[in-house]
């Protein structure tokens, strides 16, 4: 009975610590803006990413990780886990578009959990329904789809920054006003729920500008590469400032932090997607193949590299997995829940999955097919050809036509959507980096071309 009564009292009071612990992970999710495969350290790049490769050696790489071709796709298949076009987001929203209200979201579904949520940065979803709309509890950031880093105006030159709706006129440099704002909320959170925080950051997108000292440390490179690593750094060390201020706060162990980009490098104006083919606004990997870095002290191995297909609106149901919250309706995302593989340490059958932009890309396996929005079809066997350099359509007539069927199939579902100019196939990256060796780089859209996919460089 003495042993029983001891057991009970360690079990309830042994450990202090566990005890003050969310049972369920905190999850923190960082975002980055145009920065290309092959922008991180990890990947080999010349620009220095210490803390991202840091998080690499900590954490596992997703290497088959696709987002969407442009941000606001992304943005709204990581926060929904469906397929964006289904509510007519195929590209960058424009003046009248918005995420639907009322919409299933991650956020929401962690809010019913008991989370405590938060988006610190970047929205580009919409100006009518706003963040706290769509399952946050806070946001401080800016709506549009870009800012000066600076001054935090938009395209007009009008304010766009915020706090819970409320404008802001502050100074400070953009990224690192993001990076304070989500070290205040680890600090000043409510230690006895989990949270969410998503750091949706503007860099490494136009227009570009950085702390002096940082472009004086580049200078050499020129102007315009200066400015690219000078920005690219001082994200990474805002990541690292972050991932800091979670080991002080004791909340490493039971902290999932997801890192991923929203689309590739533009290239026209610095960064790369090396040695992939196309760039951002583009189907090809260049444009939709992301660095990806998940982190989970003892659920996750270290140093590990996962090759498991995963695209983004695969995080939703991953995330809520993880954090043991019930969706209410799993039957209508288009997103699988593969937290299970992930980890497990092991690769699943995901089934196909659809990139659905203007253009689409549909994954199976080892193999990718495009269809430009004029219905012109290449194939890849993308395990063995990563470049995306042979055009397999008519020598696997059999493997072309079953895939085709299944993008017949999921495109019965899809809303049509209006086209616009796209750069020539190939001239949106050949093979090697964001831009190819003919044609048009991105953003450089030649009327009534049909290559695989830019739109609006946002």
């Amino acid at each position: 009975m003495r042993a029983m009564l001891i057991a009970s009292l360690v079990a309830c009071c042994g450990d202090s610590g566990a005890q003050q612990r969310p049972a369920q992970p905190n999850i923190l999710v960082l975002l980055a803006d145009d920065l290309g495969w092959g922008d991180v350290g990890f990947h080999h790049a010349t620009l220095p990413t210490p803390q991202l490769d840091r998080l690499a050696k900590e954490g596992v790489e997703l290497q088959r990780f696709y987002a969407y071709p442009v941000c606001s796709p992304t943005r709204a298949g990581l926060l929904t886990g469906q397929m964006p076009r289904r509510f007519g987001i195929a590209d960058v929203v424009g003046p009248q578009q918005n995420l639907p209200a009322g919409i299933a979201t991650l956020p929401r579904t962690l809010q019913a959990a008991g989370y405590q949520t938060s988006l610190v940065g970047k929205w580009h979803l919409g100006q009518s329904v706003v963040p706290q709309q769509c399952g946050f509890d806070h946001f401080y950031g800016f709506l549009g789809p870009q800012i000066d880093y600076f001054k935090h105006t938009n395209q007009r030159d009008a304010i766009d920054w915020q706090r819970d709706g409320k404008t802001l006129n502050e100074t400070g440099y953009s990224t690192y006003l993001f990076a304070d704002e989500a070290i205040r909320q680890l600090k000043q959170r409510d230690a006895k729920r989990p949270f969410f925080i998503e750091v949706a950051f503007n860099a490494v997108h136009v227009p570009r500008s950085a702390p002096p000292e940082l472009l004086a440390k580049y200078k050499s490179l020129g102007e315009a590469a200066a400015i690219y690593a000078a920005v690219t750094e001082a994200m990474d060390s805002s990541i690292g400032r972050i991932l800091a201020t979670l080991d002080e706060e004791g909340l490493r162990a039971n902290t999932l932090v997801l890192f991923f980009s929203d689309n590739g490098a533009a290239g026209r104006d610095g960064g790369s997607n090396a040695p992939l083919r196309g760039g951002k606004a583009t189907v090809f990997d260049g444009g939709i193949h992301m660095p990806c870095l998940m982190r989970w002290p003892g659920h996750l191995t270290p140093g590990s590299a996962s090759l498991q297909p995963m695209a983004v609106h695969d995080v939703f149901p991953t995330l809520a997995a993880a954090a043991g919250a019930p969706v209410t309706d799993p039957t209508k995302l288009d997103g699988k829940n593969l937290w299970p593989a992930l980890s497990e340490g092991r690769v699943i059958d995901r089934g196909a999955f659809v990139i659905a932009a203007i253009d689409l890309a549909l994954f199976d396996g080892e193999w990718k097919l495009i269809e430009t929005a004029a219905g012109q079809r290449s194939l890849y066997q993308i395990v063995k050809d990563p470049r995306e350099t042979t055009d397999l359509l008519a020598s696997q007539s059999d493997v072309a036509e079953r895939l085709g069927a299944k993008l017949t199939e999921v495109k019965k579902g899809l809303p049509a959507v209006s086209t616009r100019p796209r750069p020539r196939p190939g001239g949106a990256g050949g093979p090697g980096g964001a831009g190819g060796p003919a044609g048009a780089g991105p953003g450089r859209a030649r009327p009534g071309a049909t290559g695989p996919g830019s739109g609006p460089q946002n």
